[in-house]
C-alpha cells in the first residue's frame, strides 16, 4: 500500500500490519552478508596486550605475531607450507575461542588450541605449532573486540605510560635521598661523634666486625676535629627535605590510587593529593640546590616557605602519573555530556575514557564538543580501530593536560552482529569517524586535527558493490552507499524507524535508495520512499523503508563529516601571478601571493580594526571566533546561519525569540553569542531571560 508506506515515511506510524518492524536479531545490513563468520576472516583482532616496547607499542594484532614467527622458522617447500597452514588454523581456533568468551594469555590459548588440533590432525601438528610458539618473541593477554575491549586496551596503555612516569619519579627521589644522605654522612665522619667506637663499628661490614678492637681504633683516630662542617640550619633543612622525599614517595608507587570510575572521585582525590605533590616538588627542587651547594637561605627560604599547590606548574604536575577516569557512557545524554565537559575544564590533567554504545544521541558529539575547549587532547575511535591508532592512544595518555578518549564499543544488545563488525561499520558509515585533535600540533585547524579516512573525496558516504540474485535468479550488481540508516538495522532501539517492504506494497519506481535520496536533498515525488538493503537469517534480500526522523539523523551525520573534512583539509597553495611583459622589455615580474596564514592574520587584524562599536542592547555574534559547533543553528536555523567560512552569524533577528538568543548563548561552546535586549517586551518569562542573558552582555 503506497499510502501506508508514505505515511510511515512521514510520521513513523504503522497503520498496515503488512509492514512489520524488522527483527534486528535476524536482520543485518546487506553488505554484512559475506561476514557472518568473522572467525574465518583474518583481520587485526584479537590483539595482544604486550609490555611497552622501545617504540612505544603496547598492543599488537595476533595475526602479526604469528606472521613474524612463521617468517623466522617456517622452512621453504612442503614442510614450511604445512607449518603455515597449521599455524593459521591454530590462529583461527584462538579467534573463535575469543569470540566465544575465552580469555587468557597467548601462550595459554595457543597451547589449548594446539592440543585440540593435535587430537584432530596428529602429532606432526603438535611439533609444528610448538616450534612456531617458541619463535614468538612476546606474550601477553589476548583481547577480542567486544564491549570491554576499549577499556582494557586503554587501561593497559595508561598503565604503561603511568609506570614510566612513576619509575622516573622514584629514581629522582631515590637518587636525591642517596646524595643528601651522603652529605650528612660525610659531615658526621669528620666530627668527634663520627669517630667514636659505635660509628666506626657501623662503618665496617658485619662479617669483619669481630676482627677489630673499635675502642682502640677510636683512641687512635681521635684528634683535633673541625666539628660538624654543616651549619645547624642547613642540617635541619636537609633533614626536612629527606623527610619529605621519604614520606611522599608513595605518590610514585600505588598506581591503583590513580584509577577511577567516577569523575567526581578522581577530582576529589587529585585535589586531596595536591598539597603532598607540592611538598614533594618543593623538596626535589630544594634537594637539587643543596647537593649542588647553591641553596642560599636569604634568596630561597621565602620562596619555598610560600610554595603550595597554587604554585604548581603543568610541568610539575607532569612528574606524577595522570589519573585515569573510565566512564561507561551507554547512551550519552545532556547531563552526562555536560559532566564530561565540566571534568575536562576542572584544571586537572585527567585522562577520561568514555565507552559508549550510542550512535544516535550525543555520543558522536562528545569528542567534537571537547575539541572546542581548545586545550584538551581529543581522540575519537571505535573499539575496532584502537589497535591501528595505538600511537595516538599513547599520545592522548601522555598529553600534559586533560585528554578525552571517546570510544564506541560496538556492543549492541540484541543485534546478533559481532561488536567488531558494528564498530568498524560505525567508522565507515561516518557515524563515528576516527580523528584526533592535538592542541600543540600547530596554529591552524588542519595542523591540529588528524582525520582518518577518505577526507579528500567529494563523496560523503562510502560506496560499495552489492551483488544479489533477483526474483528470476539473475545476478544483479549495484553500487550502494553505506550510511547511518544502514547501521540502524543492527540496533533494536531504532527498529521503529524502519519498516519491511513487501514485494507488492510499493511500485519499484517509488523506491529510492537512501544514498540517492540524501544526495537529492528532498523527496523526488509525493509517493516516493527511501530504503536501505538488509538480509535476513537466510541471506535473502530485504528492503526497509526509512522514516523521516532517521533520514534527518543520517543527513546530520553527513553534515558533521563534511565539517570535519573542511577543518582537516589544508588551505589551497599560494597562487603565483605572472604579469606578461612586451617583447624586448625586462623579464616578467613574478608576484607571489602571501601565505594563507598571513592572509588570515591580516584579515583578522583588519576585521578587528573595522568592527564598529556595538550597543549592549544589540544582539550579535563574534563571527570570527566561531568554532562551527552547530549548537545555535540546531536551536533555530532560520535565525542563525553560517557564512561562506562556516562561521555563525545572526541571519534574521525577527525569525526567532529572545529565548532562542539566550539559549543559543548558553549552549555556545566558545561564548561568542550576545543576546542584547528583547525586541518584544510582551515575550513570556523576560525577567528570568534577562537575568540569564546578563552574563553574555
Amino acid at each position: 500500500m503506497t499510502a501506508d508506506t508514505v505515511l510511515f515515511r512521514l510520521t513513523g506510524t504503522r497503520s498496515d500490519l503488512r509492514t512489520p518492524r524488522p527483527d534486528a536479531a535476524h536482520l543485518r545490513p546487506a553488505l554484512f552478508a559475506r561476514m557472518r563468520d568473522l572467525a574465518r576472516l583474518r583481520y587485526d583482532h584479537p590483539a595482544l596486550l604486550v609490555d611497552a616496547a622501545a617504540d612505544g607499542s603496547f598492543v599488537r594484532p595476533l595475526s602479526s605475531v604469528v606472521d613474524e614467527a612463521l617468517r623466522e622458522v617456517a622452512p621453504k617447500g612442503i614442510a614450511g607450507e604445512r607449518m603455515r597452514r597449521m599455524s593459521l588454523r591454530c590462529e583461527r581456533e584462538i579467534r573463535a575461542a575469543c569470540a566465544a568468551g575465552q580469555r587468557g594469555t597467548l601462550s595459554d590459548l595457543w597451547e589449548r588450541a594446539a592440543e585440540r588440533l593435535s587430537v584432530a590432525v596428529g602429532a606432526d601438528a603438535a611439533g609444528d605449532l610448538a616450534r612456531v610458539r617458541a619463535a614468538m618473541r612476546t606474550d601477553g593477554e589476548v583481547v577480542d573486540c567486544d564491549g570491554r575491549s576499549a577499556g582494557r586496551i586503554v587501561e593497559h596503555a595508561w598503565r604503561a605510560a603511568a609506570e614510566k612516569k612513576a619509575a622516573a619519579l622514584r629514581r629522582t627521589i631515590d637518587a636525591l635521598i642517596v646524595r643528601l644522605g651522603g652529605l650528612v654522612a660525610a659531615d658526621l665522619a669528620r666530627s668527634d661523634a663520627g669517630r667514636d667506637a659505635a660509628h666506626l663499628r657501623a662503618a665496617v661490614g658485619a662479617p669483619h666486625q669481630e676482627l677489630f678492637d673499635f675502642d682502640a681504633m677510636a683512641r687512635l683516630v681521635a684528634g683535633p676535629s673541625r666539628g660538624l662542617a654543616l651549619p645547624a640550619e642547613r642540617r635541619e633543612r636537609i633533614s626536612r627535605i629527606l623527610g619529605a622525599l621519604r614520606s611522599h614517595r608513595a605518590l610514585a608507587e600505588d598506581l591503583g590510587a590513580y584509577e577511577f570510575e567516577s569523575a567526581d572521585a578522581a577530582l576529589a582525590a587529585f585535589r586531596k593529593r595536591l598539597p603532598a605533590m607540592a611538598e614533594l616538588v618543593a623538596a626535589i627542587a630544594m634537594g637539587d640546590l643543596e647537593v649542588e651547594g647553591k641553596y642560599v637561605g636569604s634568596e630561597h627560604d621565602d620562596f619555598f616557605r610560600a610554595f603550595d599547590e597554587s604554585a604548581l606548574r603543568p610541568e610539575d604536575l607532569g612528574l606524577f602519573p595522570d589519573p585515569l577516569v573510565r566512564l561507561a557512557g551507554g547512551v550519552v545524554d545532556a547531563p552526562f555530556h555536560a559532566a564530561v565537559m565540566a571534568t575536562l575544564t576542572a584544571g586537572a590533567p585527567l585522562k577520561v575514557l568514555v565507552e559508549t554504545d550510542d550512535l544516535f544521541g550525543m555520543g558522536p558529539r562528545l569528542a567534537t564538543s571537547a575539541m572546542a575547549l581548545g586545550d584538551v587532547y581529543v581522540l575519537q575511535a571505535a573499539s575496532s580501530e584502537l589497535v591501528r591508532v595505538a600511537p595516538r592512544v599513547l599520545a592522548a595518555l601522555s598529553f600534559p593536560g586533560p585528554a578525552l578518549i571517546s570510544a564506541f564499543t560496538g556492543q549492541v544488545d540484541g543485534s546478533g552482529v559481532p561488536p567488531y563488525l558494528i564498530a568498524a561499520a560505525a567508522k565507515g558509515s561516518r557515524a563515528f569517524p576516527t580523528f584526533a585533535y592535538d592542541p600543540r600540533a600547530g596554529d591552524s585547524w588542519h595542523e591540529r586535527l588528524w582525520l582518518e579516512g577518505d577526507g579528500r573525496s567529494d563523496a560523503v558516504w562510502p560506496v560499495h558493490r552489492l551483488s544479489y540474485a533477483d526474483g528470476s535468479l539473475q545476478r544483479v550488481t549495484e553500487e550502494v552507499a553505506f550510511t547511518l540508516a544502514d547501521l540502524a538495522v543492527c540496533d533494536p532501539r531504532r527498529s521503529r524507524d524502519l519498516a519491511r517492504v513487501l514485494p507488492t506494497a510499493v511500485p519499484s519506481g517509488d523506491l529510492v535508495p537512501l544514498g540517492e535520496w540524501l544526495d537529492g536533498g528532498a523527496a523526488p515525488s509525493p509517493t516516493a520512499v527511501p530504503y536501505v538493503n538488509a538480509v535476513d537469517a537466510d541471506d535473502r534480500l530485504v528492503r526497509l523503508v526509512v522514516d523521516d526522523r532517521l533520514v534527518r539523523e543520517t543527513r546530520r551525520t553527513g553534515d558533521a563529516w563534511k565539517r570535519l573534512v573542511e577543518l582537516a583539509t589544508p588551505p589551497p597553495a599560494p597562487v603565483v601571478i605572472v604579469r606578461a611583459q612586451p617583447a624586448g622589455e625586462a623579464e616578467p615580474l613574478a608576484v607571489e601571493a602571501p601565505a594563507a596564514d598571513s592572509v588570515a592574520k591580516s584579515a583578522a587584524g583588519a576585521a578587528a580594526e573595522t568592527v564598529p562599536e556595538r550597543s549592549s542592547d544589540e544582539a550579535y555574534i563574534d563571527t570570527v571566533r566561531c568554532a562551527t559547533c552547530n549548537e545555535c543553528t540546531n536551536i533555530n536555523p532560520r535565525m542563525f546561519a553560517y557564512n561562506e567560512n562556516k562561521q555563525a552569524y545572526i541571519k534574521d533577528i525577527t525569525a526567532g525569540t529572545f529565548r532562542d538568543l539566550v539559549e543559543a548563548a548558553e549552549s555556545c561552546q566558545v561564548a561568542i553569542i550576545h543576546p542584547g535586549k528583547p525586541r518584544d517586551p510582551s515575550e513570556p518569562g523576560l525577567d528570568e531571560l534577562l537575568e540569564r542573558a546578563a552574563s553574555f552582555a
